[in-house]
């Protein structure tokens, strides 16, 4: 069959978001490993339009198509699978991707032009699927992990399949993907920088939070040498300069990073290596710090504190004291890095004055920058589901508003526009410190995105969510 991958436009914060698709990339390798022809659009790297997007499926004809969506970009999903079965009311649809997979059956029930959804990883069920619609196997629907599919006007959910062996996955579809053609996630560069995973899962149970939803509880972890060889093929054969590792949980095993951080030094590989997403501070020792910045990887390395309130810390289980984050951020000084602080305001029944000591705490740590956003009601979340099933949460609550910035529930006793000032002065308070400006000023692209960052908060109008 030919199969189209569609990674849909979105919100990208000034081109921010543009990244690489990674999920539609293995997929892609998937399906290919069948004999099926399979292309990939991005329709935020390739600024597609709706009209622009009838005229690429007009023109390419798919069999099938396959739309990776997020909460965020719900909206313009539905938008593509009409245009798609518009034109073609044959074309098998697919839909797939973090809110699928959080909220199966609601998105469903949304997605009323498409025939297929995945919940979770699909690497698996997709060919299977595939297979089946091309008359190439027979099999019992039942029997493809993820899949969500219509039996009797009713929607089936499948029980997911986390693929133990992440080196058989093989590796990302980059000759479709393109890396070239990508800024570095969460920064203005040029496209020299390549993201890749190199575990999937997430143990912990903090109850804002959703990556186990897609990749399970269980942390799995590629070999070293596939991952080495992934990152020669990428510097060799595209050119990159930079990796950036985009795990939830790089550090969780420490002979994991350990392993990789020797491979790159015994390679002699000389890039710069990232970790846009983070790492856990309870993980880390000065061993691994240390080794780490020997391998190459980057001095600036964000950590998630979420709050200066031990209250809060522990309603969030995020079984972290303010004393351990204390110890890790000297100790990551100490070993040559500049910590960025990732920051979480409006948790359920927090106050203000808890609000003004997430701040506090932010500033006596001296971290080098800090990220204070609004929490997000994300979906099949402990916070969500509590709040959905007290009748807590708004009966309009529009996913398609779960942006970075934007406001959806602020906490008890504030309004919209209250909460929306409340974080606007802490941002603005953290950042006006002489010591944050001059680490700024010597950063290049880290000023430019500071300056994005001032001109989207400060001098635009409040995000829709905020204006209630």
């Amino acid at each position: 069959m030919k199969v189209l991958l569609v990674a849909h436009n979105k919100n990208s914060y000034s081109g921010l978001a543009k990244f690489p698709p990674l999920g539609l990339g293995y997929l892609a390798t998937a399906l290919r490993r069948e004999d099926h022809q399979v292309e990939i659009l991005d329709c935020l790297k390739e600024n597609i339009s709706g009209g622009q997007y009838r005229d690429y499926i007009e023109k390419n004809k798919p069999d099938a198509v396959g739309i990776n969506s997020w909460s965020s970009g719900i909206k313009e999903v539905k938008h593509l699978l009409a245009v798609t079965k518009e034109l073609d009311s044959q074309i098998v649809t697919i839909v797939g991707g973090p809110h699928p997979s959080a909220a199966p059956l609601e998105a469903m029930e949304f997605f009323q032009l498409a025939d297929y959804g995945f919940k979770g990883e699909a690497e698996a069920g997709l060919p299977l699927l595939v297979n089946a619609l091309n008359n190439r196997i027979k099999i019992d629907f039942r029997q493809i992990p993820g899949l969500i599919w219509r039996e009797n006007e009713n929607w089936n959910i499948n029980e997911q399949v986390f693929n133990s062996d992440l080196d058989s996955l093989d590796y990302m579809s980059w000759d479709l993907i393109k890396p070239r053609e990508y800024s570095q996630p969460g920064a203005i560069t040029s496209g020299d920088v390549a993201p890749i995973i190199t575990t999937r899962g997430c143990p912990y149970l903090c109850s804002f939070c959703s990556p186990h939803i897609i990749a399970g509880r269980s942390v799995r972890c590629r070999s070293t040498e596939n991952i080495i060889s992934e990152i020669m093929l990428l510097k060799n054969k595209y050119g990159m300069k930079g990796i950036a590792i985009m795990d939830e949980n790089f550090t969780f095993y420490k002979k994991h990073a350990a392993s990789l951080c020797k491979g790159i030094i015994r390679e002699k590989l000389n890039m710069e290596f990232m970790l846009p997403n983070g790492i856990r501070l309870d993980t880390l020792d000065e061993e691994l710090l240390r080794l780490m910045r020997k391998a190459g990887f980057s001095s600036s390395v964000a950590v998630g504190i979420e709050s200066g309130s031990e209250r809060i810390l522990k309603m969030i289980h995020k079984h972290l004291s303010k004393e351990t984050v204390r110890e890790k951020i000297r100790l990551m000084i100490k070993c040559g890095f500049r910590p960025i602080g990732y920051f979480i305001l409006g948790f359920p029944t927090e106050t203000v004055d808890e609000m003004y000591e997430t701040l506090r705490f932010a500033k006596e740590l001296r971290l080098y920058r800090a990220g204070f956003s609004p929490l997000l009601m994300l979906p099949a979340t402990d916070i969500y589901n509590k709040f959905k099933k007290s009748g807590a949460l708004p009966a309009d609550y529009d996913f398609s508003l779960l942006l970075t910035d934007n406001i959806t529930c602020p906490p008890a006793g504030l309004t919209f526009q209250e909460f929306y000032k409340i974080k606007k002065d802490i941002i603005l308070r953290f950042n006006l410190q002489p010591r944050v400006i001059l680490d700024y000023l010597h950063d290049f692209n880290s000023f430019i995105f500071a300056a994005l960052k001032v001109k989207e908060l400060f001098f635009k109008k409040a995000p829709k969510a905020c204006q209630r």
